[in-house]
C-alpha cells in the first residue's frame, strides 16, 4: 500500500512541476516574442530623411490639394429624415438620436454662415449614435446620414479655409 500512494504522490507531483514548467516556457515565450517585436519596431523607426521643396512645388501641391478636397465634396445638402410612422420597432430610438445629431449640425450650419458647423464632440456623437443604430438595427441605410454628415464635414473645412489668412508673398 505504501508504494502505491509513493507512486500517486510522485506521479501527481510531477504534474505539476510539469505544468509549472509549461507556464514558465509560455510566459518566457511571450515576453521573448515581445522583446523582438519591439526591437523590430525600433529599427523600423528610422528618421526617413526630408528633401528640401521649392516655393513653386508648395504652391502647386496646395493648389493640388485644394482642387482635390472642393471635387471631393458633396455638391448639394440632402437632408434624411424619417418619419416616426416609418420607423422600424427595433432601433427607432437610436435613428431618433442620430437625426437629431444631424439636425442640430444643420441648424448650426444655417445658423452661422461662417462659423464651426459640428464640433469635434457633435461628430464623435454622431458616429457613435449611427454606430449604435448599426447594432440595433443592421439592415437601416446609414449611407444618406453618412452623405449629409460627409456635406457638413467638406463645408466645415470651406469656412476654415475662408477664414484662414492669405499669406502674403
Amino acid at each position: 500500500m505504501k508504494r502505491f500512494l509513493f507512486a500517486v504522490v510522485l506521479l501527481s507531483g510531477s504534474g505539476a512541476v510539469q505544468t509549472a514548467r509549461a507556464q514558465a516556457s509560455l510566459i518566457n515565450l511571450v515576453v521573448t516574442g515581445t522583446r523582438l517585436g519591439v526591437q523590430a519596431l525600433a529599427k523600423n523607426k528610422q528618421p526617413v530623411p526630408a528633401k528640401p521643396i521649392d516655393q513653386a512645388t508648395a504652391d502647386k501641391n496646395a493648389a493640388a490639394n485644394t482642387a482635390a478636397t472642393i471635387a471631393a465634396q458633396p455638391k448639394e445638402l440632402v437632408l434624411h429624415r424619417t418619419p416616426a410612422d416609418q420607423l422600424p420597432k427595433k432601433g427607432a430610438e437610436q435613428i431618433t438620436a442620430l437625426e437629431a445629431q444631424l439636425e442640430q449640425c444643420h441648424a448650426a450650419m444655417l445658423a452661422n454662415p461662417s462659423g464651426v458647423i459640428c464640433t469635434p464632440e457633435q461628430r464623435a456623437a454622431i458616429q457613435s449614435a449611427a454606430v449604435s443604430v448599426a447594432r440595433a438595427q443592421s439592415s437601416w441605410n446609414l449611407q444618406p446620414y453618412q452623405q449629409e454628415m460627409a456635406y457638413y464635414q467638406a463645408e466645415d473645412a470651406r469656412r476654415q479655409q475662408a477664414a484662414a489668412p492669405v499669406p502674403a508673398k
